[in-house]
């Protein structure tokens, strides 16, 4: 009964506010080796709060500056967009970059992942709304980015994460049911198909967390764990043992949890050659939050609705 009242409570007068953490680990961060302990034993800054969730950092660090990649939302529009925080490597803010090129796709956008190809500098976001998943380019660094292409259609999927492995690319995205969905093709401007390998993994979280890296001659990922009661409650890390039309393996690494912060949930971490940044929620109480909630499941209707006559 008293769990029962406590999600009612949490329902009515609580909502997430997400913020973005990052860590200067000063060159000493092996990954993922040490990663848990430079997280759990470091202070991190917290990025200037301008909007209710600073989520889905991506990080890149060039020109003596850092540039954080993340999805900005406000309750005020309900929708998120794509925008840079600049800092310096002291990690004073220097800006704050709304990033141009995506307004024609009128959805929310979130979950900035960047992809490094021949020295040019793509982006894959989330765009779920529009059952599409596509591809930009960098045009001018940080700002302005063109469409490239549509790689996958008709298909509605989340946190699309990119891998090239053996001469081939693969998209690993996710349901909105958290169920996993494989993409292959020849390369990243190829024809993009489903394919449905047997799978072989340390559990049923496979919702992308940031980027894949190699280290020792091995591929790491990161999915983050969301469950039907807590969405973004924590992150795996795990490590690619196989992937290819036939079998998907992986094994679990790591586990990074809330306890790094003493906050309620992190779902997204990504690195640097000096720097680590993730993101962190807390539950904020408010009178208001379930007028906030509502407003926001209505909007997000208007745009599904608007979205579905407008390309049928």
């Amino acid at each position: 009964m008293q769990a029962k009242l406590q999600r009612i409570i949490n329902m009515l007068f609580y909502h997430e506010s997400w913020d973005i953490m990052i860590v200067k680990d000063h060159g000493s961060h092996l990954f993922p080796d040490n990663t848990l302990e430079i997280l759990s034993n470091s202070v991190a800054q917290q990025l200037k709060k301008k909007y209710t969730f600073q989520a889905d950092p991506f990080i890149i660090e060039k020109d003596d500056k850092l540039y954080v990649f993340y999805e900005a939302f406000s309750f005020r529009n309900s929708k998120g967009t794509l925008r840079c925080r600049v800092l310096d490597r002291e990690l004073v803010e220097l800006d704050d970059v709304r990033l141009e090129g995506f307004d024609d796709l009128m959805c929310h956008l979130s979950f900035p992942f960047l992809i490094h190809i021949n020295d040019q500098l793509f982006m894959i976001p989330e765009s779920s709304e529009r059952k599409e998943v596509i591809l930009f380019q960098s045009v001018e660094f940080p700002a302005r980015w063109k469409k490239i292409k549509v790689l996958i259609s008709d298909t509605e999927v989340t946190d699309s994460v990119f891998l090239s492995l053996n001469e081939s690319c693969y998209l690993l995205s996710t349901t909105m049911d958290n169920e996993i969905v494989i993409h292959s093709a020849d390369h990243i401007y190829g024809q993009w198909q489903r394919i449905t390998p047997s799978l072989k993994v340390s559990n049923h979280h496979h919702r992308g967390a940031g980027t894949p890296y190699l280290a020792n001659n091995k591929i790491y990922f990161l999915t983050q764990e969301c469950t039907p009661e807590v969405y973004g409650k924590s992150i795996y890390i795990k490590e690619l043992n196989k992937l290819n039309n036939a079998i998907f393996d992986e094994s679990l690494i790591e586990k990074i949890n809330a306890s790094i912060n003493h906050s309620d949930g992190v779902h997204t971490l990504n690195f640097s050659n000096n720097y680590i940044v993730y993101d962190t929620k807390i539950y904020k109480f408010s009178f208001l939050s379930i007028l906030k909630k509502i407003s926001y499941k209505c909007m997000m209707r208007y745009r599904n609705y608007f979205l579905t006559r407008r390309y049928q």
